[in-house]
């Protein structure tokens, strides 16, 4: 009769020997890094985020910097558009004075003609009620035109002054402080601002000679 095998097969052939086996983590935060995953290419996806955003943020400031010099540009063009603007107002209104200075040295003559007309009927009593209504005329011609900034010179008393007036005589004084002052306006000058419609034509004292 043949003899039981007293090993049982799948143990070791050893007495006092335990079979060998090994424990492995699935998880795959707990695995270690293989070759494959060092050559996957995830870190040079990682390498290359810098200069992404490195370029896009030169392209703001790129941008923004351009932004800058339009705005500045059309203020410019604003500023440029506004000095436009005042030079042709000014440039208008020098237009519009010239213009207006002119119509007004044309009417000037009837002025000197009602003034003329006064004069010769202050020494007729006749004509008293008519010089009265020439007068009113007058008065509001020459109102007229000081609201429009017309100034009527007449310089008596004042020191003669070639820019406003021209002397065509002279007056001999007894009075030394008479010397070179306006003894009469002959024919009264205008002028309209700094601008001199028409000079004055005026006597001049001189003393002593």
């Amino acid at each position: 009769m043949a003899e039981a095998d007293p090993k049982p097969k799948g143990h070791a052939s050893e007495p006092g020997s335990e079979p060998a086996f090994r424990v492995e983590d699935k998880r795959h935060w707990a695995r270690p890094p293989t070759d494959e995953a060092e050559g996957d290419g995830s870190n040079d996806t990682l390498s290359t985020v810098p200069t992404v955003v490195g370029e896009y943020r030169a392209r703001a400031e790129a941008a923004e910097k351009k932004l800058l010099e339009y705005i500045a540009a059309y203020r410019e063009s604003q500023a440029e558009q506004e000095r436009f603007r005042e030079r042709l107002s000014k440039d208008v209104e020098r237009r519009v004075a010239l213009h207006f200075g002119a119509l007004v040295a044309d009417l000037l003559e009837c002025l000197d003609d009602l003034d003329l007309a006064l004069a010769h009927a202050a020494e007729v009593r006749e004509v008293t009620g008519l010089a009265t209504g020439v007068a009113l005329a007058r008065d509001r011609f020459l109102a007229s035109l000081q609201r429009q900034g017309v100034e009527r010179l007449v310089l008596d008393g004042d020191g003669f002054d070639p820019n406003l007036a021209e002397a065509v005589r002279v007056d001999p004084v007894d009075d030394p402080e008479q010397n070179g002052k306006v003894t009469q306006t002959l024919r009264p000058g205008y002028r309209m601002g700094d601008r001199l419609l028409r000079p004055a034509r005026v006597a001049v004292g001189r003393h002593g000679g």
